[in-house]
């Protein structure tokens, strides 16, 4: 990294780009995605990460750009995702500067940006976003004042503005060079992401995976785009009003997924039944070809354990077709006059937990005070579950007043046969635990047999079967403890869930 300062015309276009991302922020906060006390604008002071910034060889403008790019601060705003399943960049965290220099996580070595390995983020070239679960990377030239948004899988543009395939001839050796991707003008380019979440073709958080469901934007009983309009985005938006019923919303897409459970369980245990049946024909074949004894017996134990396995499938599938039957019936899992009534039931959970996650940031916070950077992420995190437990709080007296309008003299229970969405009661863990010691020393017994008859010099085969009967005295023993820890909470606390 040379001394050279950038030119005024080059701060300007620096600049630029800093002003045009923060209106982003900007434009997230006003959306309710991110928390606006979390945003950061520049200047920084860069004093005490300069060195890290001479240890890559930094060139002067994307040092500069640093120290007036905004940042978030994730813990205070709430969320991580930033666009197409990227991630907010933050250039003061040592982490983010090294990584920075590999961004694609192409695993560059040597210094030499021409051989077919070697690196591939030129000094004065910089992402903007942070790779996320592989997807999409914004990442910034600043000598071309040019931006390309490339997904690392097809290693393509994901600009919808850049034309996807039209890549220019390639003459680079080096197999991570993006320089034939198309690109456009970064002021172009970040003015329009902007532009895409002000007119909602695109949505906060989508295609990340740290957001959580709320800002699932796949999800057609949420809604998101539907949300927005509703409440006024963007002239008018009620923020506020958006949140309740974004609340309302993912708690009734929830308690529809766990309606259809039933119907999925069935769907799952018949899935499996046709791995079983080619398991035994391959084992079969197996037999047929074996040479030794030890073949013969080892195909002989993979024969009898699936269709030991398909036998319990079956019964799975006796009990999950009844189960499906009675809670849905006809294939409807939910009545349309009942909706009312499996939102109520969802928020409910929902906001205790988020009362819940109030009180054990506090706990938490109050036992960290001999540690002031952890006290100050507890007492972060208590403040934002605050917020979150005060919507939800909300969402639950607006769900709970229309359950009552539109379903009444009726309960959740009464109206499904179900009793609760929550989480199961020490009775119901305990019984669970009960029901897995039974089935596993049913299967302990089977297997013990078995082994009886296999011959000695059979060794492979003993090994295996002797490994499963660990597994099921294993599986046994962690039942029974977690049996006896339930019952042990019982007796203290009696039944909660």
């Amino acid at each position: 990294m040379d001394g050279t300062e950038p030119s005024a015309e080059q701060k300007a276009r620096l600049h630029k780009v800093a002003d045009l991302l923060l209106d982003i922020y900007k434009t997230l906060a006003e959306m309710r995605y991110i928390d606006p006390q979390g945003i950061r604008p520049g200047p920084h002071n860069i004093t005490a990460i300069r060195p890290l910034y001479e240890k890559f060889g930094l060139d002067p403008a994307v040092v500069y750009l640093y120290s007036i790019l905004p940042y978030i601060d994730t813990d205070v705003a709430g969320n991580s995702d930033f666009f197409h399943g990227g991630a907010f960049a933050n250039f003061l965290d040592p982490e983010d500067v090294e990584q920075g220099r590999d961004p694609m996580y192409g695993s560059p070595e040597g210094d030499d940006y021409e051989s077919e390995d070697g690196p591939y983020m030129r000094p004065w070239v910089t992402p903007l976003s942070m790779m996320g679960n592989h997807q999409s990377v914004i990442i910034y030239d600043a000598r071309l004042h040019r931006i390309w948004i490339i997904d690392q899988e097809s290693w393509d543009t994901t600009d919808p503005k850049a034309v996807k395939g039209l890549k220019a001839s390639k003459t680079d050796k080096n197999r991570n060079s993006y320089v034939a991707i198309p690109n456009r003008p970064a002021e172009e380019v970040l003015g329009d992401i902007n532009t895409w979440f002000r007119t909602l073709e695109e949505l906060p958080g989508s295609n990340g995976e740290q957001s959580g469901g709320e800002w699932n934007s796949w999800d057609e009983v949420l809604d998101l785009r539907g949300l927005y309009r509703k409440n006024g985005w963007p002239d008018n938006f009620d923020g506020d009003a958006f949140q309740v019923d974004q609340a309302r919303g993912y708690a009734a897409s929830m308690a529809k997924d766990h309606s259809e459970q039933p119907v999925k369980e069935v769907r799952k245990f018949t899935s499996w039944a046709k791995f079983g049946d080619q398991d035994v024909h391959r084992a079969r074949d197996a037999l047929a070809k074996a040479t030794t004894e030890d073949e013969e017996w080892s195909s002989r134990y993979t024969i009898w354990s699936t269709e030991q396995r398909i036998a319990r499938n079956q019964e799975e599938i006796k009990k999950a077709e009844e189960e499906a039957e009675r809670l849905c019936p006809g294939g409807v899992c939910q009545k349309r006059e009942d909706l009312p009534l499996w939102e109520f039931e969802q928020l409910w959970h929902e906001y205790r937990w988020k009362k819940e996650s109030v009180d054990n940031a506090r706990n938490w916070a109050e036992g960290s005070k001999d540690e002031p950077e952890r006290e100050r992420e507890f007492l972060i995190e208590q403040r934002r579950n605050e917020k979150e437990a005060l919507v939800y709080q909300k969402a639950y007296e607006a769900s709970k007043a229309d359950a009552e309008r539109l379903c009444p003299g009726k309960t959740f229970e009464s109206a499904t046969g179900i009793k609760s969405l929550g989480r199961k009661d020490t009775l119901s863990s305990i019984q669970d635990q009960k029901d897995i010691i039974f089935r596993m020393e049913r299967e302990l017994e089977k297997t013990r047999e078995w082994l009886a008859q296999v011959p000695q010099n059979a060794v492979k085969t003993r090994e295996t079967v002797t490994n499963d009967i660990k597994g099921y005295e294993e599986g046994i023993d962690g039942a029974r403890k977690s049996k006896e820890r339930d019952e042990k909470w019982l007796a203290e606390h009696g039944n909660t869930d």
